[in-house]
């Protein structure tokens, strides 16, 4: 068992589920197939890091319905905002490889609640989602920021990571330029998380 953010624990899938606090979060994770290449998502990253404590908190405090996951990886933040209460989740991936490790991961929770992997643009469900999560590298998020800011709904969030502090100016002019304000954002090792939100209209 590790320790995934202050209320997320991750086990490996065919041993025994974890007690946990009332409040707390048990995830099971597929061990890596030999031979095929590592899915990013795994938990053990700081990036993957800092959005799990991010998706987790905002999903208790503000009780998102619907939330987008870009890059998803293992599915790992998808599930996280499954297991806290959203209703519409979808998470995007160009590879392949980890959009079928996101479907396998997924099925592990046995939830009510689909979660929609795929390959769309985050804007392609258009203003839908009152929490976006992008953790993926410098480049690709500076070509999303049009479409990243089109996915979220009036007053919605966007948190960014993949990246580190050196490269906070650029991709904060990005989404500024893109109508997002920046709130906040934290630190782990050299990673950074960035927080936005799309001002509601006066």
């Amino acid at each position: 068992m590790n320790s995934l953010a202050p209320r997320i624990v991750v086990y490996p899938q065919g041993t025994v589920t974890p007690a946990v606090e009332p409040g707390w979060i048990a995830l099971a994770v597929l061990p890596p197939v030999p031979g095929h290449p590592a899915v990013f998502g795994d938990g053990s990253h700081p990036t993957t890091r800092l959005c799990a404590t991010a998706v987790d908190l905002l999903c208790r405090q503000r009780q998102p319905q619907s939330v987008l996951d870009v890059g998803t990886g293992t599915g790992l933040l998808a599930r996280i905002a499954r297991a806290r209460g959203a209703g519409f989740i979808v998470g995007t991936d160009i590879d392949p490889v980890a959009l079928a490790s996101a479907n396998a991961h997924s099925a592990l929770d046995a939830h009510r609640v689909e979660i929609h992997f795929g390959t769309e643009a985050p804007d392609d469900w258009g203003p839908r989602f009152d929490l976006v999560v992008a953790n993926i590298l410098e480049a690709p998020l500076l070509s999303l920021a049009p479409s990243l800011s089109r996915a979220l709904k009036e007053g919605g969030t966007l948190l960014l990571s993949g990246f580190t502090r050196l490269q906070i100016p650029a991709l904060r002019s990005a989404y500024e330029h893109a109508g997002l304000t920046c709130v906040g954002h934290s630190d782990l090792d050299e990673w950074t998380l960035l927080t936005f939100v799309r001002p509601t209209a006066a």
